[in-house]
């Protein structure tokens, strides 16, 4: 049984199963998003605590994008990857390597290696600041991840 909201939207109950999407499209996705909140003042670090979000082992790296919450400034650059749970290197800059100043506080659209591939078969991917050039002074960056499990 179905009814229509408030907003004019039909509502599916008790199992109901739309009618299917026309040549294979639909907009039920599988992507997933990972947001990681990075602070360009604290330098290199790894997000691999027990706490820690991570990219389950065998997950297809769709996009990584840094925006800025708070504008960086003072430094030169960060490159951004993955480690183990165990602190092994997945990718030092899988995500990115060197993204400028200038291009996370316009929004950059990442570029490394992992991006558009399956990140590691084996093990959980936790994000790793690798790299921090200059000394930040100020400046916060959201890394956003797009995703797919396996």
């Amino acid at each position: 049984m179905s009814y229509t909201n408030a907003d004019g939207l039909r509502v599916l109950t008790n199992g109901d199963a739309g009618t299917p999407a026309r040549n294979g499209v639909t907009a039920d996705a599988e992507i997933k998003t990972l947001v990681v909140s990075i602070d360009a003042t604290a330098g290199a670090v790894d997000f691999n605590n027990a706490e820690d979000a991570f990219l389950p082992a065998g997950t297809f790296l769709k996009s990584a994008t840094l925006l800025p919450s708070t504008t960086l400034a003072g430094g030169t650059s960060i490159t951004i990857g993955f480690k183990t749970a165990a602190g092994a290197a997945i990718d030092a800059d899988g995500i990115v390597a060197a993204a400028t100043t200038a291009e996370i506080n316009a929004g950059h659209v990442c570029d490394g290696a992992d991006i558009g591939t399956v990140v590691d078969a084996s093990n959980d991917a936790y994000v790793s600041v690798s790299a921090v050039s200059g000394s930040y002074t100020a400046g916060v960056a959201k890394l956003v991840i797009e995703y797919i499990e396996a």
